[in-house]
């Protein structure tokens, strides 16, 4: 892929819980890195073992090229609705911040009261 010149790898990516805030983390930790070794870049697009085979680097390319450079793809809202009890107050422990083992988060039985310093967002920002 370094051939290619225009993919980029974590060579020592940290263990990802895909519920849990290890999923964020690791997205920005990629994002920074590849910010770092470049400015000259049109999109970023964070891709996963499950994501392969998309569609070919050209077909991905030339659709691309023919939207505005100024749109995204990030869906996000603050309209929480059920969200808000369900994913506002429960408590979890990731267990890859600690562990180099895989496994899945631990919700907690205890309740949190909805954070008032910040707003809650919900969204994604997979493709």
């Amino acid at each position: 892929m370094a051939k290619v010149g225009n993919v980029q790898m974590i060579k020592n990516a940290n263990m990802v819980t895909y519920r849990g805030p290890t999923m964020v983390s690791n997205v920005l930790h990629a994002c920074a890195i590849f910010l770092r070794s470049t400015k000259d870049w049109d999109w970023f697009i964070n891709l996963s073992a499950s994501d392969y085979p998309l569609v070919t680097q050209d077909d991905l390319l030339h659709t691309f090229s023919n939207i505005s450079r100024n749109l995204n793809f990030i869906e996000h809202t603050s309209h929480l609705g059920w969200k808000r009890e369900r994913r506002g107050k429960p408590l979890f422990i990731d267990p890859g911040l600690y562990s180099a083992t895989k496994s899945d988060v631990l919700e907690l039985k205890e309740r949190r009261a909805l954070p008032t310093a910040f707003k809650l967002f919900t969204g994604n920002f997979c493709l």
